[in-house]
C-alpha cells in the first residue's frame, strides 16, 4: 500500500509514527466526530490498562479478540469498467477509518491488473488496524470493525479473495450486507506456527499479543430512498463528492490517475468519507431515537424496530396486536455440538385460518393510464395523497383475530370494517372510472365495468356509491377491539414529531421520511410468491415473511388507499379529464376546487390527516404543466411547462443514458419520433447471482429491448384526434373501460402482435389498428373449433379489402339480393372510379370462394364502402355482410 494521508488527532495521547507530540494538531485539523473530555480520557487510560493487564495472561498459542471500541471504516474503490467479456480493471482502494481518537486515510493500490493481483481483504484490514495503532488513531485492537460502503458489492471486487469470504454475507434486497453475523478474521495455521517459532505475523498487535478480528459489512444504500447518489448524501453532510478535473471522464479514471495522482485519490477518498460519514450520522439518530447504538441493515428494519418499541411503550403486546403465537423447534447444532432450542412466532391458528384468503384480497396500488398521446393545452395537475400509506395504516385499529365472522350481506362491509371479500360485480354503462380492482394474467390491476374481484371493505363501498351492483360469494370480517385505540398511531406520531424537530430537507429530517414510509413493506413482506437469491446458500429462495408480515394489515392499507385514490377521480367532473392514477396521485385539469372532498373515503382520510398532522390537507399538488403527453402506465412527459415548475416525468422503464435534466426532452423527441423497430438500451449491473456464483465482476451489461411507448390496453381508446405538440402532430385519445376481463385480455393481446409492425402515432394508424383489432375478433368468433382460417383473411389493404372481396363473392354468386346488372370488366372498373382498386381477375376469381356472412365489422372505413355499394345496388342485403357483434 502507498501513499498515506493522514488527519493529525488530539494531544492528549496521540503521536506521530517518530513518537514526536503534535501540539497544533487537532487545534489545525478540527475533526467533528471528536471532543476532549479529560475525565473521558482518564477513564479509558484506566479501561485500556486493564485490558492490557488481561492480556499478558493470554495463551501465546491462542488468538485473543481486541476489547477496543468499533473501528469504522469508509471504503471505495476505482477501476476501469469492463464488459460482458471482460474484467474491471481496478485502479484502486480507499479507506477512511475512523478511530477513537481520530482518523487516517488510506489508498492501496493492486500489484498489477489480474484478478489475482488483486490486495486481499484480510490483509488489509489488518495492515489498517496496525498502522491505526501506529499511528495513535486507535487506542487498542478493536473489537468490532464496521466496514460501510456504498453500493458495496461492486466494490467488493476489488479484493483479491472475495471468494473465501462471500457466503459470509447476505442479500439484502439486493445490496451485500452483514445482517445475523460479522465475519471472523482469523490467522491461517502458518501464522500460527510461525508464532509459536516467535516470528512476528500480521495478525499480531503491537503488543505481541495475536489477535482475532470480528468485520461487519454496511451497505449504506440500504439507508437511502431509492435513486439517492452518493453526491446527495455528500451534499446533505456538507461535504460535497468532488468534481473531477476538467477533461476527465468517470469511465477512465485511469487517465486521471496517470495525469494527477493526487485529484485522483482525493476524488475516491472523499467518497470513502461520505460512505463512513454518513453511516455515523445514522448511529447517532439510531441511539437519541432507539437508544441502541446500532443500525441494521436497512432503513426498513430500524422502522420495525422503532415501531416494536412504540408498542412497547405503549402497553401493547406485539403477539396480541398481530395475532401470533409463540413456539419453539429444537435441532442438534453440529458446530456447539450440542441441542439447541429457538423460538419462532407464527400466524395463531385463528388469524391462519383465513390468512390465505386475505392475502389473495392484498394487492399493489392503482396504476392506469386513461388517455393516450398529447393533451390540449390547459393547466394539469399532479395531486398526491398526503403520505398514503403512512395516513392509511391509521386507519388500523386493534384487531380481534379470535372472534372473525363470514358474511354475504353487502351492509356488513359499509363503513369503517375490516373486512375482505371475493365478489361478482357490475357497474351501470357509462360508468368512467369503475373501482373494483380484476388481476390480470401479468399480476397488475385492471378496472373493468363486470367481473370477478378479490377486494376490501373501502372497494366495496366506493363501488356501491357508483352504483355498482355487487355479489358476494365469500366474504370475512375481523371486529375491531374496544376503543379506538390506532395500532400504527404511535409509530406515526412519533416519525412526524421527528421530522418536525428538524429543518426539512436536512439529512435526519429526510431519513425520518423515509423511516415512515418503510414500514408498510415489511407487513406485505412475503404475501405473494417471490424469490430471492440466497448468498450464503448460493441458490433462490422463496422470500421470507418479515416479523410484520400481516395479510389483514397489509391488504386493508392498499385497498383502503386504492378506495380513496378511486373515489377521487370518479369524482372528477365529467367535463374535466384524468391523465393517469399512480398508486397514491392523480393527474387531472381539474382544479383543486372541483375536487369532491366530502366522500365517505375522503372524509375518512382527512380525519386521518388531522389525528397525525393537525390542520393539514388530505392532498397536496406536486406539480402543475400546461401540456403532457401521455403513453401508458407510468409513462408521462410534458410537453409543456407551467412558468418555472418541475416538469411531470415517468419514463416507462426507459432509462435515457444522458445527464437527468436532459431526459424530459430525450423522452419527448423518442416518442415523437418511434418507430416499430425502435431499440432501447438498458444497462443493468451484474445480477447478484452472477456475481456470487460465477465470481464475476460487477459490470455494466448492454441489454437491448424493443421500445415500447404505446398504450398499454388496460382501458378501450376512443375519441381519436390529432393534436400539435412538440412542432409536430400527434394521435391523442380518451379511455373507456373493458367490459370485463376477458375483453381487456384480448384485445391488448392482438394489440402486442400488431405494434410488432405498426406504431400509434396519426389517425390512419388509429384506423388501421381498429380495422384490424374489429377484423381479429371476427375471425375468433367465425373460425372454425380445429383453429384454421374461415375462409377469408385481412391482406396489405385494410379490412376495407375484405368487404371488397366478400362483396365480389356475393355478387358474382348471385348472393344477398345481388344480380348481375354490370359485365366483370365494368364492375372492377365500377370499384376502382370510386377507390377501391379491382382487377377483372379479382371478379373471376370471386365465383369459386365462399361467401361468409356477417365478417365486416363497422368502422369509418367501412362504413364509407357501406353507403357506396347501398347506393350502387339498392337490392343489397348489406346487412348480411355486417358483424352483428
Amino acid at each position: 500500500m502507498q501513499n498515506v494521508i493522514e488527519t493529525p488527532v488530539p494531544e492528549t495521547w496521540c503521536k506521530s509514527p517518530e513518537g514526536e507530540y503534535v501540539p497544533d494538531c487537532y487545534t489545525n485539523h478540527p475533526d467533528p466526530v471528536f471532543d476532549e473530555d479529560i475525565e473521558a480520557e482518564l477513564e479509558r487510560w484506566e479501561v485500556l490498562t486493564a485490558h492490557q493487564a488481561a492480556d499478558i495472561t493470554t495463551d501465546p498459542g491462542k488468538p485473543r479478540k481486541g476489547q477496543g471500541p468499533t473501528v469504522y471504516i469508509g471504503f471505495d474503490s476505482e477501476f476501469v469498467p469492463g464488459d460482458e467479456e471482460h474484467d474491471n480493471v481496478i485502479l484502486s482502494l480507499q479507506f477512511y477509518l475512523v478511530g477513537e481518537c481520530g482518523v487516517m486515510e488510506r489508498v492501496a493500490y493492486p500489484r498489477g491488473p489480474e484478478k489475482d493481483q488483486r490486495p486481499h481483504f484480510r490483509e488489509i484490514v489488518f495492515e489498517l488496524i496496525h498502522e491505526a495503532m501506529d499511528r495513535g488513531v486507535i487506542l487498542e485492537w478493536p473489537n468490532h470493525v464496521v466496514l460501510v460502503g456504498f453500493f458495496l458489492r461492486i466494490d467488493l471486487q476489488a479484493f483479491g479473495d472475495l471468494v473465501s469470504f462471500k457466503q459470509a454475507l447476505e442479500n439484502v434486497g439486493g445490496r451485500v450486507a452483514s445482517v445475523k453475523t460479522s465475519l471472523l478474521l482469523e490467522p491461517d495455521a502458518d501464522d500460527l506456527d510461525g508464532l509459536l517459532n516467535n516470528q512476528t505475523y500480521l495478525a499480531m498487535d503491537r503488543d505481541g499479543v495475536f489477535r482475532t478480528l470480528k468485520v461487519r459489512f454496511v451497505d449504506a444504500g440500504g439507508h437511502v430512498a431509492m435513486g439517492t447518489s452518493l453526491a446527495q448524501i455528500g451534499d446533505l453532510l456538507g461535504l460535497p463528492k468532488l468534481e473531477l478535473p476538467e477533461g476527465y471522464l468517470k469511465e477512465r479514471m485511469d487517465l486521471l490517475l496517470q495525469g494527477d495522482k493526487q485529484a485522483f485519490e482525493r476524488y475516491g477518498l472523499r467518497d470513502s468519507e461520505i460512505a463512513v460519514r454518513f453511516y455515523l450520522r445514522l448511529l447517532d439518530f439510531a441511539e437519541k431515537h432507539t437508544g441502541r447504538r446500532s443500525l441494521p441493515a436497512t432503513a426498513s428494519s430500524l422502522a420495525v424496530r422503532i415501531f416494536t418499541s412504540k408498542l412497547e411503550e405503549s402497553h401493547v403486546d406485539f403477539n396480541t396486536a398481530f395475532g401470533v403465537t409463540e413456539g419453539s423447534s429444537t435441532y442438534w447444532n453440529s458446530t456447539r455440538e450440542k441441542a439447541v432450542t429457538k423460538t419462532e412466532k407464527s400466524p395463531s391458528p385463528m388469524r391462519m385460518a383465513n390468512e390465505p384468503f386475505v392475502a389473495d384480497c392484498y394487492s399493489g396500488g392503482r396504476n392506469e393510464c386513461y388517455a393516450f398521446g398529447p393533451t390540449t393545452i390547459g393547466i394539469y395537475n399532479d395531486f398526491d395523497l398526503a403520505g398514503a400509506y403512512t395516513t392509511g395504516m391509521v386507519d388500523l385499529r386493534h384487531i380481534d383475530y379470535d372472534n372473525f365472522w363470514y358474511s354475504k350481506d353487502i351492509a356488513d362491509f359499509v363503513g369503517h370494517v375490516l373486512g375482505f371479500a371475493y365478489v361478482r360485480f357490475a357497474f351501470p354503462e357509462g360508468t368512467r372510472f369503475p373501482s373494483m380492482p380484476v388481476r390480470n394474467s401479468h399480476g397488475g390491476l385492471v378496472y373493468p365495468l363486470t367481473g370477478f374481484s378479490y377486494c376490501t371493505a373501502p372497494e366495496i363501498e366506493v363501488a356501491l356509491n357508483l352504483g355498482c351492483q355487487i355479489d358476494i360469494l365469500h366474504g370475512v370480517i375481523f371486529p375491531w377491539c374496544e376503543g379506538d385505540s390506532r395500532l400504527f398511531e404511535p409509530f406515526v406520531m412519533h416519525i412526524r414529531s421527528l421530522r418536525k424537530s428538524f429543518d426539512k430537507g436536512t439529512i435526519f429530517e429526510l431519513y425520518a421520511k423515509l423511516l415512515g414510509n418503510s414500514l408498510y413493506g415489511k407487513t406485505a413482506q412475503g404475501l405473494k410468491a417471490k424469490t430471492v437469491f440466497d448468498s450464503q446458500g448460493m441458490k433462490s429462495v422463496e422470500l421470507p415473511h418479515s416479523i410484520l408480515t400481516n395479510a389483514a394489515i397489509a391488504a386493508h392499507t392498499t385497498g383502503f388507499v386504492r378506495a380513496v385514490l378511486s373515489e377521487q377521480i370518479a369524482g372528477i367532473p365529467p367535463h374535466r379529464n384524468v391523465i393517469s392514477a399512480t398508486t397514491d396521485g392523480f393527474i387531472t385539469d381539474a382544479d383543486e376546487s372541483e375536487l369532491v372532498l366530502d366522500g365517505p373515503m375522503a372524509k375518512r382520510f382527512q380525519a386521518l390527516c388531522e389525528r397525525v398532522a393537525p390542520g393539514s390537507k388530505m392532498l397536496e399538488r406536486k406539480h402543475r404543466v400546461r401540456q403532457l403527453i401521455a403513453m401508458k402506465t407510468r409513462g408521462q412527459l410534458t410537453a409543456i411547462p407551467f412558468e418555472s415548475e418541475p416538469f411531470i416525468l415517468a419514463k416507462a422503464g426507459v432509462s435515457p443514458q444522458i445527464e437527468s435534466a436532459l431526459h424530459n426532452d430525450y423522452m419527448l423527441k423518442l416518442f415523437m419520433d418511434r418507430y416499430p423497430t425502435d431499440k432501447t438500451v438498458t444497462r443493468p449491473f451484474t445480477p447478484f447471482r452472477d456475481q456470487w456464483v460465477k465470481d464475476a465482476d460487477v459490470v455494466r451489461l448492454t441489454r437491448k429491448s424493443k421500445l415500447n411507448l404505446e398504450f398499454d390496453f388496460k382501458r378501450r381508446l376512443v375519441e381519436p384526434q390529432e393534436i400539435a405538440v412538440a412542432n409536430g402532430d400527434h394521435l391523442s385519445m380518451a379511455s373507456l373501460p373493458w367490459r370485463d376481463l376477458a375483453e381487456c385480455e384480448r384485445a391488448r393481446a392482438i394489440f402486442d402482435g400488431w405494434r410488432e409492425k405498426h406504431c400509434l402515432k396519426t389517425l390512419r394508424d388509429f384506423h388501421d389498428w381498429e380495422d384490424h383489432y374489429q377484423f381479429a375478433l371476427i375471425r375468433d368468433r367465425l373460425s372454425k373449433g380445429n383453429g384454421r382460417s374461415f375462409g377469408i383473411r385481412s391482406t396489405s389493404g385494410d379490412i376495407t379489402d375484405v368487404f371488397r372481396r366478400l362483396f365480389l363473392r356475393a355478387y358474382t354468386q348471385g348472393l344477398c339480393g345481388l344480380t348481375k346488372t354490370m359485365t366483370y370488366p365494368e364492375l372492377a372498373v365500377w370499384l376502382t372510379e370510386r377507390g377501391y382498386p379491382t382487377k377483372v381477375n379479382d371478379v373471376k376469381n370471386a365465383v369459386r370462394a365462399e361467401f361468409i356472412e356477417h365478417a365486416v365489422p363497422l368502422t369509418p372505413r367501412t362504413e364509407e364502402l357501406k353507403s357506396v355499394l347501398v347506393e350502387g345496388f339498392p337490392s343489397i342485403e348489406i346487412e348480411k355482410f355486417i358483424s352483428t357483434n
